[in-house]
């Protein structure tokens, strides 16, 4: 009965994660998932790249690099990542007229049919540098 409990369980936390959305890969190590930008000053795009290497015995495309809104622009490694080599995804969020915090993703999609979500965060501010209150221009 016992075993029967615990396959029931790891059937359905399987089930779940493809419900979700997520996919497991080993073949995919990124270097980060995640980056806080802090505070940055509204105007020029807020940059960051996240690399991963192919950790496995074939070749990987980037199929997709989907934004959770337009204000995110992604690029992306377009040809083949050759295993033990490494590929890109940028991350550009528009700052202009986006005062305040923010969270945004980027869903990668491979080939291999491995997903992962890459998230930034931080807050745009409109004060000067040296926070003296001051409007930037």
């Amino acid at each position: 009965m016992k075993k029967i409990f615990t396959l029931g369980f790891a059937a359905m936390a399987a089930t779940a994660m493809l419900v979700a959305g997520i996919k497991q890969n080993d073949t995919i190590k990124w270097n980060k998932t995640t980056h806080d930008f802090g505070t940055v000053k509204m105007g020029p795009p807020a940059d960051v790249t996240f690399t991963f290497t192919n950790n496995g015995k074939a070749p990987v495309v980037i199929t997709a690099a989907q934004p959770s809104c337009g204000c995110t622009t992604p690029t992306y490694t377009k040809t083949p990542v050759m295993p033990g080599k490494t590929g890109e995804v940028k991350a550009s969020y528009g700052t202009e007229g986006r005062p305040g915090f923010f969270q945004k993703s980027v869903k990668v999609t491979f080939d291999n049919g491995a997903t992962t979500d890459l998230t930034i965060t931080g807050t745009v501010s409109t004060e000067s540098p040296a926070g003296n209150g001051t409007q930037l221009k």
